[in-house]
Parts: C-alpha cells; structure tokens; sequence
C-alpha cells in the first residue's frame, strides 16, 4: 500500500502534504490536551507495532507482496487522533530508514494509512459495537477489515488519477479501471482477512487480560513488543551471480549470501579461465544441485564467467522475467547482465582487464598478502575506462566504499570468502524490450589464514 517517489505527481503528492499538515497540528493538540503522561509511552509501543506489521511483506499472487499495517487495531485503543500520529511516526521511519514507500509521497501514505486507516477503523468500532451490538473483539476484526479496504481505495484512486492529471511517463501510467482491481482484489481477499484475524486476536487477548484499557499496560506492552519481533521478517537482499572455491572445487553459483537457488544454465554465455602467466586454461563445467561445477585441466590463477540474466520487467503485481513486450502492465524493465571473477592466485594478469568483460574489478595490490581487517585497493572499470561515484558493496549487500574520480576505492577485508560487488544502470534507447542495461560485476578470492 506504500506509494512510492515518482508514482504520483507534484498536483497529488503536494495536496496530500498539505491536507496533512493540519491534521498533524489538531492530532498534536489533541493527544497534548487529552493523553496523560504515563499513557506516553503507548505511543511509542503503538509505533513499534504498527512498524513491525507494516514491515512484515506477505507474498501475494502475482509476484507481488502487501502488508497489514494495525491502524483500527492501534485506533481502537488509544483513540484516532494519538493513533495518526503513531503510525505517521512509523511510516515516516520506513520511508526514510528502510526506503519503503517515498519522501515526497509520505504525505499521501500517511493521508491514507494513518489519517483514514485510524479514524474510519475507529468509527467502524463504535458504529459496530453501539447498544446491543455485536462482541468487542469481532467488531475490531471487521473495523480492521473495513479501515485496511477504504485505505486501499484512496491508494488506488490517487494512483489511477495520475493518468488524468499528468501526461508525464514517470508518474503512475495506468488508469482507474486498471489501479482499483489490481489494489483492491489482494486486499478484500487475503490482506483484509489476515488484518481483521490478526486484529480479533490481539484484542481477543486484552480483553481476556484486563477488561480496563489503561490497566494493562504491562501485558499490552508485552504483547505489542512480542507482535512487533514475531513479525520482523528476514533480511531481504538483491541476487548476485558469483564464482566461489569451495576446497578445490570451484563453482558458479546464484543467490545471496549462504543461500543457493537454481538458475537455468542457457543464461551462462561463456566461461574462462588462466593461469599466472595469463595463458588460458581449458574450463568443463557440469551442474550439480542449484550450481555449476567448474573444472579446469590444470590450476588456474582466476575463473571468469559471464551471465545474460535476461530481461526483467516491473508490472504493477511485481517483477516478472519477461521482455516489455511479453509482459503486462509494465511501470519499467531491464536486461540483467552479470560477470563474475574468482581470484585464486596473483599473477601479471590479476590487475589487467579482460577484454571480455564489460564492467569489472580490477585489484591494485595482491590481497593475498593483505590481513583482515586492511584495505584493499581496487579499481573500476566500465567499457575500459574507470567509473567515479559507484558504490561497491560486500555480500551482504552492504556499501564498503565508493570509487573516486580515478574510478578507485579501498575496500576492508574481512576473514574468509571475500565478495566484492558493483552494480551499474544504463539507460537503452534502441531496445523494444528493456528500459534499462543493469549490469553487476563480481570479485571473489579467500583470505589467507
């Protein structure tokens, strides 16, 4: 439910802003007024909760994924106006920490999420249980239901307006009758029914705790806390092709740190390898498991492989491996190139491009005669000359360094498998099938002990 930057236009994102800002202001004065000082702290633990379950990504059909995000829950007991700004606390943490929905678009997240997630969950909950009305715990779980669905509605009628408002191609492309169904199906289905069950059983559990709404305030903190670990979900990282040794078998392997996931082996175009005096020496490979085995007549210094990924488009219910033309609904897509070097030992040929790969890095010093813990400099190189301002990253995904004007960086060393990665987008303007060339290089070796 999280617009991102560039999905709505200035018109759309600004008026939200605006539309938020006074809200804000009476929410502020309101919980100022009304909220005593040892009911505070349910503010924080009412945006830890709500950030845990906003967090969590539920895969939905498609390829895509949803979340809950516990505005009727969090209204219901605290009450709609410090509930807005909880959740406008939580949603302004995940765009700007965790990059999950954008900066200019928050206004519009926070309108839909916060403002009309909390009060029409609220007002739902009252409505649901006047006099004589039905039990507590079930009018939360269709309050829940009903605030997730109409909050997935403004989403979907912002972003299918933008097609009205705005002619311009970076803005959210496709119409009403296309944004309503592709919104709102997953979230009157699936997502509607995992909020209103999560809701009826977390107020299910109060109730049965305390009957009194401030006098829990341990075992709703407990509880908030514990929902918020439960429903941290794992990291989540890009995918690398990459050449590891593993004893003396050397293989080709996809996937993220320790995992391995198959990959179709008509996309590895070429495989070489060379010895110290850079003569190249006769690579056979056979796949076994999720990963290719590469073999080599005689030990070489370093292996290089190059992988055509193919093409990757971005349609509205996710990532598809489709050309454009084949896929959609397409927002963008791009063709996906990896090549990948493992370096086994230093040689006149380590610090020399190949000819045969496009983007590659380059080691200025042996790193076999380095230590963990010391600084590794390398060089990138796009198309023969060096690169400035990329950023390289370690096997977990996370930044090491950025190269400067000479396209070099130091990178630290670690003990054990060393993976250095880089990733470049370049636009293409003559490909029907893809907005973009994503090209990623790869450099690995082992630290001596």
């Amino acid at each position: 439910m999280h617009i991102p930057d560039g999905y709505l236009g200035p018109v759309t994102y600004g008026g939200l802003w605006t539309a938020m800002l006074p809200i804000w202001v009476y929410a502020s004065r309101k919980v100022k007024k009304s909220l005593e000082t040892a009911q505070i702290p349910f503010l924080a633990m009412a945006s830890v909760f709500s950030l845990g379950a906003m967090i969590f990504a539920i895969p939905l059909p498609g390829g895509t994924t949803g979340h809950l995000n516990g505005s009727a829950l969090v209204a219901i007991l605290l009450g709609p106006w410090p509930a807005i700004l909880a959740i406008s606390v939580a949603l302004a943490i995940q765009a700007l920490v965790f990059g999950e929905g954008g900066v200019t678009a928050l206004g519009a997240n926070c309108f839909n999420i916060a403002f009309v997630g909390s009060v029409s969950g609220w007002g739902f909950y009252r409505l649901l249980t006047l006099p004589r009305g039905i039990p507590r715990a079930v009018a939360a779980g269709i309050a829940s239901y009903l605030s997730l669905n109409l909050s997935g509605m403004f989403t979907a009628f912002e972003l299918g307006l933008q097609s009205i408002f705005h002619t311009a191609a970076s803005y959210f492309p496709f119409p009403l009758k296309i944004a309503i169904p592709a919104v709102m199906i997953p979230h009157l289905t699936i997502l509607g029914l995992m909020e209103a069950s999560v809701t009826f059983l977390v107020f299910t559990l109060i109730l049965k705790s305390q009957p009194g709404r401030w006098n829990v305030s341990k075992k709703l903190g407990l509880l908030l806390l514990t929902i918020f670990l439960c429903s941290l979900p794992p990291a989540v990282h890009a995918h690398d092709f990459w050449i590891e040794q593993k004893g003396k078998e050397l293989w080709l392997v996809f996937g993220h740190g320790t995992k391995r996931e198959d990959f179709d082996l008509s996309k590895v175009k070429q495989v070489k390898a060379f010895d110290s005096n850079g003569k190249e020496v006769t690579v056979s490979s056979e796949k076994k498991g999720s990963s290719l085995l590469l073999k080599t007549d005689r030990p070489p210094a370093f292996v290089f492989a190059e992988v055509d990924n193919g093409y990757w488009s971005k349609t509205i219910y996710g990532w598809k491996n489709l050309p454009k033309r084949k896929a959609s609904r397409v927002i963008e897509s791009s063709r996906s190139l990896y090549y990948s070097k493992l370096l086994l030992s230093w040689g006149e040929r380590a610090p020399t491009p190949l000819s045969d790969s496009t983007l590659e890095i380059i080691p200025l010093e042996n790193p076999f005669d380095l230590k963990a813990g010391t600084l590794l400099p390398i060089r990138v190189i796009f198309q023969g000359k060096p690169v400035s301002g990329v950023h390289l990253e370690g096997g977990d995904h996370q930044k090491t360094a950025a190269t400067n004007l000479q396209g070099e960086a130091r990178v630290p060393l670690t003990k054990g498998s060393q993976l250095i990665s880089v990733t470049l987008r370049e636009p293409l303007k003559n490909d029907p099938d893809a907005d973009y060339l994503t090209i990623t290089s790869t450099l690995t070796f082992e630290m001596n002990p």
